[in-house]
């Protein structure tokens, strides 16, 4: 396994907590790969960039930001929005960037890890994916383009759809609620959409199967005291040094729930080491903590008892997670529910898949070959392993459901 790690190195290590960052990764390769380098909302022309003209490729946009880029310096010619995680631009765009602009669309009534998920099948089946609040033209929609008949809202988030305009303009329809099955106005019609904070809801409402943010599952870690400076929201998991992106060794103040502990481990980026376990929050570190810690793990106060090294995430993370390595280790991704025809399109390696955890009411398909083809194993619940099925380093697409 360990040979497999070093094969994928170069592999995007940030997605699990990609929807809790406020900066975005941009790459020169596609698939994640290549030099990567970190920005934060702001404007940024060529020579602000950090990158050189047109090398751009790919890039991981957490829930909750937007990139535009531009086709020529200072924020002219043609330009592109995009709104989630793009494995490979394409040829139109893919070494063609030469300013940018990265925004927050956060918005405060709303959980930034809230989503919708579209199939273009009635009744929740067929293909399917899941989208956050942004603008998503017909180019972003892809497949989803005119072939929408269904869509479940999780969360305070309502949805407009245009059915005569591919860039979300001219009139269009408002749902706030989950919608089983399309009717003919709309049904296999939706060219773009809008998804956005529902304020007729109130805070922590949704549509009919919403998932209300209750604030409580996540502990927030900031650079600064005060609860002030960057900041990085973490529900109950590992972090390693490369899953804090910017905050590594830069956290000067955590706020943790009364149902969360965190144990911090002391200039090790490995969970290994000297370690301290906070039980409440901490408006400045010591100095012994402050801009010390490498890596954390943050958990529900009641495994703390629990004898067992390997942690089970509790339902609220609402993320199926996939691994490389047995008993939830090594390099991971985090998956909404969607159907993924290859394992390149969340940068992870293929046939590498060999441990995940699932939350209830969650339902997980994988197959050995891409484009769902070839046998198929379903999965409802979290697996340390795959000794009796034998579907260790198997997996090439997988398809993830919520099914309540």
């Amino acid at each position: 396994m360990a040979r497999k790690f070093l094969l994928t190195a170069c592999c995007a290590f940030f997605i699990l907590t990609a929807t809790a960052q406020n900066y975005v990764t941009l790459y020169e390769d596609c698939n994640y790969r290549g030099r990567s380098y970190f920005l934060e909302p702001g404007t940024y022309r060529g020579y602000q960039m950090k990158m050189d003209n047109d090398r751009l490729s790919s890039m991981q946009v957490p829930a909750g930001m937007k990139v535009t880029i531009y086709e020529h310096d200072n924020f002219n010619g043609k330009s592109k929005t995009l709104t989630s995680n793009i494995y490979c631009l394409d040829e139109s765009w893919n070494d063609m960037t030469s300013s940018l602009v990265v925004e927050s669309t956060y918005q405060p009534g709303y959980n930034p890890n809230d989503y919708i998920v579209f199939y273009n099948d009635c009744y929740a089946k067929g293909f399917s994916r899941s989208l956050g609040p942004g603008t998503y033209t017909g180019n972003d929609l892809g497949n989803l383009k005119q072939n929408i008949s269904s869509f479940m809202i999780y969360g305070n988030l309502r949805v407009r759809v245009y059915t005569s305009s591919d860039a979300a303009s001219g009139y269009h329809g408002t749902f706030t609620a989950t919608q089983s099955c399309l009717t003919s106005t709309y049904n296999d019609r939706i060219r773009s959409l809008v998804i956005e904070y529902n304020p007729g809801a109130g805070y922590g409402g949704g549509g009919n199967h919403g998932g209300g943010y209750y604030g409580n599952n996540y502990a927030t870690v900031y650079t600064e005291c005060s609860y002030r400076g960057n900041s990085l929201r973490l529900a109950p998991g590992y972090y390693q040094g490369d899953k804090l992106g910017l905050l590594k060794y830069d956290i000067s103040s955590i706020e943790i729930p009364s149902n969360l502990s965190a144990k911090v481990y002391i200039n090790n980026e490995y969970m290994g080491g000297s370690y301290y376990i906070l039980n409440e929050s901490y408006n400045c570190l010591s100095s012994t903590l402050n801009n010390r810690i490498g890596s954390l793990i943050i958990e529900e106060k009641d495994y703390n008892n629990n004898n067992n090294n390997n942690y089970y995430p509790p339902d609220a993370n609402q993320r199926v997670v996939i691994y490389v390595d047995e008993d939830y280790r090594g390099q991971s991704v985090s998956l909404l529910p969607g159907t993924y025809s290859s394992m390149s399109q969340i940068g992870f390696p293929d046939n590498a898949m060999s441990s995940l955890t699932v939350p209830a009411g969650y339902r997980v398909v994988i197959y050995d070959y891409e484009n769902f083809r070839g046998k198929s194993y379903t999965i409802t619940a979290s697996k340390t392993k795959f000794y009796i099925s034998g579907w260790s380093d198997k997996t090439s697409s997988i398809a993830v459901y919520r099914d309540r």
